[in-house]
């Protein structure tokens, strides 16, 4: 699918953020081996490297959401994104990481949660996954629109016999439905993604959120890494 001019602003946008999101895994990984000397001065540093570097993701999904606005009817390459490493897309969820995979990588990374931390957690999983699934059946249902029998009658006889009359218009409404419900989808999903971290980081202490903050920084650039070995 050729990519549109939203979608090569995006992409050209991408480059750039990527060289800062490099600079910032790097003071991540020195923030979390950083020895406890001072306590005091060095969680305050982990809470500004934090706030910062959730800065610099959230600049990313605005930047995603105004292009996605702009799509027209290439929305469609925001979920199969050329910005992404052919294996990143092979895992995407709505043309992006799945919001409850910061769960998984929280578990991996932080071995001191409190009981009141893990509870917390525990409940914030179930609400996102609840989400999750409400999400997937909202865009089930702006498939199925196009799904229905007589859009599908007019796009088989697209290059076909021809359309009768009326079909042609149906078709295109039925797109249009489509391209909204889709950028629709798109945005309550990064919506869903930037709010479920931002929940996670409240929970946790400023070392163990730059702890899982490495964690995702460091998945980004690795999945890119791999692509670039494969080549």
């Amino acid at each position: 699918m050729p990519i549109t001019n939203s979608s090569q602003t995006f992409s050209s946008f991408v480059n750039g953020w990527l060289i800062r999101h490099r600079y910032f895994v790097e003071h991540l990984t020195c923030a979390s081996s950083f020895d406890e000397t001072n306590r005091i001065s060095l969680e305050d540093h982990q809470q500004s490297l934090v706030t910062q570097f959730l800065s610099h993701c959230l600049q990313y999904y605005q930047e995603k959401s105004s292009a996605v606005s702009l799509s027209g009817d290439n929305v469609f390459t925001f979920f199969c994104p050329p910005w992404f490493t052919s294996y990143a897309r092979l895992i995407l969820w709505v043309g992006d990481f799945k919001p409850s995979l910061v769960f998984k990588l929280t578990d991996s990374s932080v071995d001191d949660l409190t009981r009141h931390q893990r509870d917390r957690i525990s409940s914030l999983r179930v609400e996102t996954r609840r989400k999750e699934r409400d999400l997937m059946r909202d865009f089930a249902l702006v498939q199925q629109s196009v799904a229905d029998p007589p859009v599908m009658l007019a796009a088989r006889r697209v290059g076909a016999r021809g359309m009768v009359d009326g079909e042609e218009s149906d078709l295109e409404e039925a797109m249009e439905v489509l391209k909204s419900g889709m950028a629709r989808t798109m945005n309550n999903a990064d919506e869903l993604r930037c709010s479920t971290v931002g929940k996670v980081m409240e929970i946790l202490t400023p070392s163990q959120a730059v702890k899982v903050l490495r964690m995702i920084g460091e998945l980004h650039l690795r999945l890119r890494e791999l692509e670039r070995d494969q080549e």
